[in-house]
């Protein structure tokens, strides 16, 4: 099966065989969950050809790279709001069209609902689009032109679509707003590499420490909260220390400096920063607690994440993706508003029997519901029925 992928990538998370210099390769978007299928796939021995763009290609230019059973191809995306906003990513979504034209997939796999779906619709090719958002959740939260502008392509893209997935139902249920045509609800999965940094048995040690991990420090993420909760905790248990990961979380940037503006204590608060994703999941193994003070996600990868480790997760009650990762245990559901109700949670949680429970229901959810075979067999046998 010659299967194309359209969506963010981050080049140095594919698993090339090729094993010489990249350093002058274009690094691409991100796209965890889009990475991990696309080298779960090549595991399987399916040949992959993969659809995405970068910030560092010029408009006009284009990166290539073909080696057996993998292509990449790789065009420009325009960084200024104003000028894709204008034309609705029309260089970045050609580009995309023109490349899969090219390679001639049997099918185009289409992830997030805006122009690396529309490239993959425009081609004619049979196309099953997975949304990893709802559009209008995300102007709700972030009311700007640049965020309407998108919620009219997701919706053209929405309804010109004949194959649609979400990855959770709080991001489907937004999403059939949209559209009378069924979404199937396919959740993201975490490779095997995150679940091997299980440890059996995991009990509180004599530090408790609590791991947060986002990036950015605005109020849609909501970290003063935890931050605050974490205050009240450690007064009361002097052992617990609270680590920051994520863009805005080093040292000197824009969470350090609003605790020491808010006079907050920062002695057993540790400001780490972006590490680079194997390192970041290194040291969240290390952690006995996650915090994640959200106030709106349509899935979370990081929760999973936690949860295949058998950490226990706090999240949000009313924050969606939150709400569907923990339906089946693995953590407490609360309202993170509440600087009280985190504090509350965190003190429940070091209860040393319930914390052992929590912490297995935990791990046996991630493996159940979020693990590669489960839900890249939900993906193939839906391929197979592709319209």
């Amino acid at each position: 099966m010659h299967i194309g992928i359209t969506g963010p990538i981050y080049l140095p998370s594919i698993n090339f065989k090729f094993k010489g210099n990249r350093t002058t390769w274009p690094l691409g978007m991100g796209g965890v969950p889009v990475n991990h299928l696309i080298n779960a796939l090549l595991e399987l021995g399916h040949k992959v050809s993969v659809f995405s763009s970068s910030p560092e290609i010029k408009v006009g230019e284009f990166f290539e790279w073909h080696e057996e059973n993998l292509s990449v191809y790789l065009g420009p995306h325009r960084i200024r709001p104003r000028k894709v906003c204008l034309d609705f990513f029309f260089i970045e979504s050609n580009y995309i069209k023109k490349a899969i034209l090219k390679s001639n997939p049997d099918f185009v796999h289409a992830h997030w609902q805006y122009e690396w779906a529309l490239g993959a619709l425009k081609s004619g090719i049979k196309t099953i689009v997975t949304c990893h958002d709802s559009p209008i959740n995300v102007l709700r939260a972030q009311t700007d032109l640049y965020r309407l502008y998108r919620l009219f392509m997701a919706f053209f893209v929405i309804r010109r679509a004949k194959n649609l997935t979400s990855v959770s139902d709080y991001c489907g249920d937004a999403l059939q707003k949209l559209t009378s045509k069924k979404i199937n609800i396919i959740p993201n999965f975490e490779p095997d590499f995150i679940f091997s940094f299980y440890k059996e048995n995991r009990v509180l040690g004599k530090k408790i420490s609590i791991t947060m991990i986002n990036n950015g420090f605005t109020t849609l993420k909501n970290v003063s909260k935890g931050i605050l909760a974490f205050e009240q905790f450690h007064s009361q248990n002097q052992n617990s220390e609270l680590h920051l990961y994520g863009d805005s979380f080093g040292l000197d940037q824009e969470a350090y400096n609003w605790c020491l503006k808010t006079k907050i204590r920062i002695h057993n608060i540790y400001f780490h920063g972006s590490l680079p994703f194997d390192q970041l999941m290194k040291e969240l193994s290390m952690s006995d607690i996650f915090l994640h003070t959200s106030l709106e996600e349509s899935f979370g990868m990081v929760l999973v994440e936690a949860m295949a480790m058998g950490i226990p997760v706090i999240a949000g009650i009313n924050s969606g993706g939150p709400g569907y990762i923990l339906k089946n245990g693995g953590g407490l559901l609360i309202d993170v508003k509440s600087v009280i109700d985190i504090k509350k949670a965190l003190i429940k949680l070091i209860n040393p029997n319930l914390y052992i429970e929590v912490s297995k229901v935990a791990r046996q959810v991630a493996v159940k519901r979020f693990g590669k075979k489960n839900v890249v067999n939900q993906y193939l046998e839906m391929y197979q029925s592709l319209k």
